[in-house]
């Protein structure tokens, strides 16, 4: 039965570099026998239809993208049902949309994560850890953030950052 299947791509068209076309990305992922593939703005929020589980559909398009690209690009899935937890369990609902973000970790998020990220964090930025995502609230705002710039080397594993709204949109058009 197919099923639909969120997958963030991680330090794609981002300053310019690491760039990926989204309509050749979602030929590229329609040509691997996915459906219903959809793309949500211009980094890297792919929704594909799939038998396969999550796990297989990460490794299958992080090795396709790596010969495709030339570069590596780390995968994370979510199923809708994952993302829709993730978002009830935000701890920051308060927060701006906008600078509450959600970090996708590749894997379970590391012991010491906790102590690396308040070694980072300003005062005004909260975060929390769930067993694979990472809540900040960026309330100062992300740009001049050192947390934000090294969000990966504070977690100890690869992780790609959504904002609140992005995610919300993502899983309404894999709701849809």
């Amino acid at each position: 039965m197919t099923k639909r299947l969120v997958v963030f791509l991680r330090g794609i068209n981002v300053g310019g570099n690491r760039t990926v076309a989204m309509p050749a990305l979602r030929s590229l992922v329609e040509e691997l026998g996915y459906t219903d593939v959809a793309t949500y703005i211009n980094s890297g929020n792919l929704v594909v239809g799939t038998t396969r589980a999550a796990a297989a559909v990460t490794r299958e398009l992080e090795q396709v993208f790596a010969d495709t690209y030339g570069f590596p690009i780390p995968v994370m899935s979510r199923t809708p049902r994952a993302l829709r937890h993730v978002l009830e369990a935000n701890p920051f609902p308060e927060g701006d949309p906008k600078q509450v973000t959600v970090g996708f970790v590749a894997g379970r998020v590391p012991a010491g994560a906790a102590e690396r990220i308040a070694a980072l964090a300003t005062p005004e930025e909260r975060f929390e850890l769930r067993a694979g995502e990472v809540f900040v609230d960026f309330a100062g705002g992300l740009g001049r953030s050192k947390l934000a710039a090294a969000l990966d080397k504070a977690v100890g594993a690869p992780v790609t950052a959504r904002n609140v709204r992005t995610v919300e949109k993502v899983l309404a058009l894999a709701e849809g």
